[in-house]
């Protein structure tokens, strides 16, 4: 089953967003020789980032509101928040909602981005329309996933169903499975990960098809004094479509794995050894050139993060990234950007040359 959950050369010259950026840091406060600390808030630390563009991206989180924990998982109210980076700057941007937890964010497009944000069972479903953050549907159950291709097809997916917009209006339908992750190539090239079993479903724009990847997986490691069988089985966590084919990471027991389809047939790989524990529903991120980026870890928990990286050829090199990152996105052309905490800084990062 699957697990929920300054940009460019230089500092960033002046303050943004009541003072929420830092102008200058020392250098042990702002990263290190791997990651330079691009935007100082500490809300989006367990939170996400999508780049959007090559020079936009948006990084979502939340607020204290009252006493409460940073994490949204905690008991204690919070607000959503979102910042924006434009090129240049980071600014906050904040959402017509004053509670709940950021949930999938997809985008197409600078001026078409979406995100889910839930609180009691609810779902809101909300658009950047390259001017303000606008709620567009208000469903009354609890959402998982987005699909975006185009400012008319939208997917958003729950617990057997899913909801389409087609710019104008919204159906819904039944689907025989429930979506944990999804990704897209085309609006009829969508790929969804199966919340219960160990399955990945296809839509061709008509209809939604059932790939079995049994004969892929890897199979269970002997049990250990440190790690007992595991009954659940191989699990998929995190999905990602490109021009190169179809990546899913995946864990069984404390080991991780990858499967890729890129021609004909499904391939797995085991990638404890090479990258360590993965972040677990964190999709690949494509290079751009055929390869993929990846937050492993150098400890059996996978805390302390380490950047791996796969190119085209299956070769693998992996970087401590001397921190916790808990998100990583990046466009062909932009910057690789990650949120998390490396020493005493905690926000956005940029990955340095």
């Amino acid at each position: 089953m699957c697990l929920k959950l300054a940009v460019g050369g230089g500092l960033l010259l002046g303050w943004a967003a009541a003072g929420l950026w830092l102008p200058w840091t020392a250098p042990w406060d702002d990263g290190n020789d791997r990651w330079k600390l691009v935007a100082a808030q500490s809300s989006v630390t367990y939170g996400r980032v999508i780049a959007t563009g090559e020079h936009d991206a948006w990084a979502f989180g939340w607020d204290i509101v009252g006493i409460g924990a940073w994490l949204p998982m905690a008991d204690g109210p919070h607000r959503p928040t979102a910042f924006h980076w434009d090129g240049d700057r980071w600014s906050k941007s904040d959402f017509p909602i004053e509670r709940g937890n950021v949930g999938s964010v997809a985008a197409s497009a600078p001026t078409n981005v979406w995100a889910l944000a839930g609180d009691e069972g609810d779902t809101i479903v909300l658009r950047w329309d390259g001017r303000a953050w606008r709620i567009v549907r208000k469903l009354p159950v609890t959402a998982g996933s987005l699909a975006v291709t185009a400012d008319d097809d939208v997917w958003v997916f729950g617990d057997h169903k899913a909801w389409h917009h087609d710019g104008a209006t919204w159906s819904e339908q039944s689907v025989a499975f429930r979506a944990c992750q999804v990704s897209v190539r085309s609006a009829s090239d969508i790929w969804a990960l199966d919340g219960d079993a160990p399955w990945v479903h296809h839509f061709d724009g008509e209809v939604w098809t059932r790939v079995d990847l049994t004969a892929a997986l890897p199979k269970a490691p002997p049990p250990s004094d440190d790690f007992p069988p595991d009954p659940t089985g191989p699990r998929l966590t995190a999905i990602t479509a490109d021009p190169s084919g179809i990546w899913i990471t995946g864990e069984i027991g404390a080991s991780s794995f990858l499967l890729s389809q890129t021609g004909s047939g499904w391939r797995g790989e085991d990638t404890s050894a090479k990258a360590g524990r993965m972040v677990r529903d964190l999709p690949p991120v494509p290079d751009g050139r055929g390869g993929h980026w990846f937050i492993g870890s150098t400890d059996s928990n996978g805390y302390d993060s380490a950047l791996a990286h796969r190119d085209p050829s299956g070769h693998w090199t992996t970087v401590p990234s001397g921190g916790e990152l808990t998100s990583l996105s990046a466009v062909p052309g932009g910057p690789l950007l990650a949120t998390g905490a490396i020493g005493r800084a905690s926000g956005v990062f940029r990955k340095l040359p």
